[in-house]
This record gives C-alpha cells, structure tokens and sequence, in this order.
C-alpha cells in the first residue's frame, strides 16, 4: 500500500528505509565524541538523502522509457545503487550537496549547548 503526500507516492518500504537511516545517523551523533564525528555523520544522512532522491528520478524516468526489454538493463540496475551512493556522498563530501549536513549539525550544536 501507498501512501501519496502532494502528488509523490511512498511506500511502506521507503518510509522503513528513511527510519532506519535516521536511526542510524541518530545512534552515530549520540555516540559521536568529537564535533568532527558529528559533522559526519550528519553528512552521511544527507548524502543517504540525495541517494534517495536520485533513485525516486530513475524509477521515475523509467515509467516514461519505452524500453521494455528488461534484460537489456539487467547490468545496469545491479550497480546503479553503489553508483548513486557514490555520487551522493561525493557531492556532500566535496560542498556540493544540499546543505541539509550543516544544518543538522547547526541545530544540533544548538541543542547541546
């Protein structure tokens, strides 16, 4: 069963996918010892998050392909979640990400203070 906010369809494994993700970095910023721990880990969830947006545009741009020959695409499938991974944490990794890392890390800093 879906779930639709705004015209954008989640699934009940997406939503247990995110969960877990920010039950992850939670666990990784309680157990943080060093600003620079943190810091990561918050980075770690945005690039999981840019990860996930560019897995939702690929499932989307297949809806709208013609190529109904699966096989065909069979390789490509297979390693295209290590390479949208790789391009996340490049982008938030190099200052290119969405800024979602320092944000959290911000509110985070603001929290323990």
């Amino acid at each position: 069963m879906a779930i639709s906010v705004d015209n954008t369809y989640i699934t009940p494994y997406s939503t247990d996918a995110v969960d877990f993700s920010a039950d992850k970095v939670s666990a990784q910023i309680q157990q943080a010892e060093t600003d620079e721990e943190t810091l990561d880990a918050c980075r770690q969830f945005e690039a999981y998050m840019i990860q996930q947006m560019y897995k939702n545009m690929e499932r989307t741009a297949k809806v709208f392909s013609d190529d109904d020959d699966d096989s065909s695409n069979q390789y490509i499938e297979m390693f295209s979640d290590t390479y949208l991974e790789d391009i996340a944490n490049k982008m938030v990794y190099n200052g290119q990400g969405l800024g979602i890392a320092e944000q959290l890390y911000d509110s985070i800093k603001k929290q323990n203070s």
